[in-house]
């Protein structure tokens, strides 16, 4: 557990548009859906979870954990759930983290948690690409977030340089953050042993 106390926000309120608009965080891996999968990895890490979503809310309350949607109406994308998440947090940072990546690693917290003194969003780089829906962030930055989204902008990498956020350097661990995105991907990841 962080020292600090910590809100995780699952973002599951999109249009699952490569699912075939079928709910994402709800499709099957190894059994259970893939924000469940989410859930274990990070619940040791954190002090608080909520879900973000916007659709099937019925299906994401069963978790028993808080669910909440969308402030800004009109599928936003990812900054409008994490700005939702910020609104209604009661701690001042705020792990973000995507439904669709099951293998997340169990010291995600703690290394993105190190940037934290100088910076008040630090997200996850694999060694290839950016994850900036996997992030720690501080809810003083909501005011900042509605703003740019009422300005027709909606890139979360172009927030998050907008802002001076740290990219954490995860090349260590790159297949801990793959994102299941197409039900070809899950099928895959379903014939697999379970990590």
């Amino acid at each position: 557990m962080s020292l600090m106390p910590i809100t995780a926000i699952i973002l599951a309120g999109g249009q699952s548009s490569r699912m075939n608009r079928q709910n994402k965080g709800l499709q099957l891996l190894h059994g259970n859906p893939l924000y469940y999968h989410v859930i274990n990895k990070i619940k040791p890490q954190v002090n608080h979870i909520v879900i973000n979503c916007n659709q099937d809310i019925e299906q994401y309350q069963k978790s028993g954990y808080p669910v909440i949607v969308d402030e800004l109406i009109g599928f936003l994308g990812p900054l409008a759930g994490i700005f939702s998440g910020l609104i209604t947090s009661s701690t001042d940072w705020n792990l973000v983290v995507s439904c669709d990546t099951p293998f997340l690693p169990d010291d995600l917290v703690k290394r993105l948690q190190a940037h934290c003194d100088t910076h008040l969003a630090a997200y996850v780089f694999d060694g290839e690409k950016s994850h900036p829906t996997l992030m720690l962030i501080h809810r003083q930055l909501a005011p900042m977030i509605k703003h740019y989204l009422l300005q027709g902008k909606r890139k979360l990498l172009g927030f998050l340089q907008q802002i001076d956020a740290i990219q954490v350097d995860f090349s260590d661990k790159p297949d801990v953050f793959i994102n299941i995105n197409t039900l070809e991907q899950l099928a895959y990841w379903n014939q697999k042993q379970c990590k």
